[in-house]
């Protein structure tokens, strides 16, 4: 019989086919089993990524509650149809910083970084996941992994405002803590430590910001020196910071400037008077009874002291300069104190102490010389050198601007 040339096409395709099929069923594969790679790394993404904020959003409870709410949410995230499973081993509790875009495992209480762990990683895996058409090509399974980083945002900015702009050069450091709570120590400090402006933020040398470093939206964040860190999230500010109006004229004529630096009895102990130019020196004591005091310009040095005895609110319609171990609220609770200031200049220096809150607007503070504060500043310019210390109270700036706890959220950094 002779073979019919439609005859010799089929056998000719047959052959083909046989040869091409291999190469057909790896196309298949690599159509199939990539799309399903990526569908299930696409799942396991959602999962850590849920687990890592619902295990930032629990930062201010235990590690165990962190590590419960990872695997409880991760856990309502399925891949092929499974609950993912995220063991303990695999979440970790530390700090984010966000200059480098480094994570750092949190030793214990106190450790290097000195405040509260303010972020959760989260490792998720799935080890040999069953491939549908790859085992044409040798290949039956594949191991899948994916990791995701949640910071507990500080909420709305607080801490150390300065509105037209921040300097820090030297060893600076900010953190928060809570008055509510005690005194600033193991235990009671956070990372709500900002620097935040409505301008520029310029910061150099061994810095450590404990918390979120914004500036105004079109200004930017210069940042140089080593070591330096921002433990929280750099970027612009989503809406302008304004400082709380106040009316310094008022407190002029009606303030209670006749019960400062008396004792209980009656009697002064402080002989310089409220009114006018406030200087204290060489261990003078000036005691405020709670209420409104009103001077045109403070200055203390030799190891002066104010003494704060309730609540307290001072005007000062001119310039202030804190220095020689000055200390100003010995009662070291920053609620007690309000600053209203109007000069040109806020200077603290000198190992000096403060523990409140400054208001002042358009005021250039200045803080260098190993001073430490604690409590909330508002001004017109900061400007941080030397070693400055700043421990923001977190329950007085809420006070003052609004926000934090319900503001708080947390976001994903990686």
């Amino acid at each position: 019989m002779v073979e019919t040339s439609s005859e010799r096409r089929s056998g000719a395709a047959a052959i083909m086919l046989v040869v091409a099929l291999p190469v057909l069923l790896g196309m298949a594969a690599l159509a199939i089993d990539v799309g399903y790679i990526f569908t299930s790394l696409a799942e396991l993404q959602n999962a850590v990524d849920a687990g890592a904020l619902a295990g930032a959003s629990a930062l201010r409870s235990t590690d165990a509650e962190v590590r419960a709410r990872v695997m409880e949410v991760a856990g309502r995230n399925y891949l092929s149809g499974e609950p993912v499973t995220v063991p303990v081993e695999n979440i970790e509790i530390g700090y984010w910083e966000s200059v480098l875009g480094t994570f750092t495992v949190a030793t214990g209480t106190g450790d290097a970084k000195g405040a509260a762990p303010n972020a959760v990683r989260v490792v998720g895996r799935r080890q040999r996941l069953p491939l549908i058409f790859a085992t044409v090509l040798g290949r039956s399974f594949t191991n899948l992994e994916r990791e995701a980083i949640a910071l507990m945002d500080s909420g709305r900015c607080l801490g150390v405002w300065g509105l037209n702009g921040v300097v820090g050069m030297g060893d600076i450091i900010t953190d928060s803590y809570d008055a509510r709570a005690g005194m600033y120590g193991p235990g009671n400090i956070n990372q709500n430590g900002d620097v935040c402006s409505n301008k520029d933020i310029r910061l150099q040398g061994s810095f450590e910001i404990r918390g979120d470093a914004m500036c105004g939206p079109g200004y930017e964040i210069s940042i140089s020196g080593s070591p330096h860190a921002v433990w929280g999230v750099e970027g612009e500010l989503n809406q302008t910071l304004e400082a709380p109006v106040f009316d310094v004229s008022g407190a002029r004529f009606n303030n209670n400037n006749d019960t400062a630096g008396t004792n209980r009895d009656g009697f002064t102990d402080h002989g310089h008077p409220v009114e006018g130019d406030l200087t204290l020196s060489s261990d003078d004591n000036l005691t405020l009874w709670g209420g409104m005091y009103y001077c045109t310009s403070l200055t203390m040095s030799a190891m002066s002291t104010i003494t704060v005895r309730g609540l307290t609110q001072m005007y000062i319609d001119g310039n202030v300069k804190i220095a020689g171990l000055g200390f100003i609220n010995t009662s070291q609770d920053p609620r007690d104190l309000t600053v209203y200031c109007t000069g040109e200049s806020f200077d603290m220096a000198g190992e000096a102490d403060f523990y409140g809150s400054v208001i002042a607007p358009d005021t250039d503070v200045e803080l260098h010389g190993n001073c430490e504060f604690f409590g909330m500043i508002i001004s017109g310019t900061i400007d941080a050198s030397g070693s400055a210390f700043i421990h923001v109270d977190e329950g007085l700036a809420a006070d003052l601007v609004g926000g934090l706890e319900t503001d708080r959220v947390p976001v994903l950094v990686k």
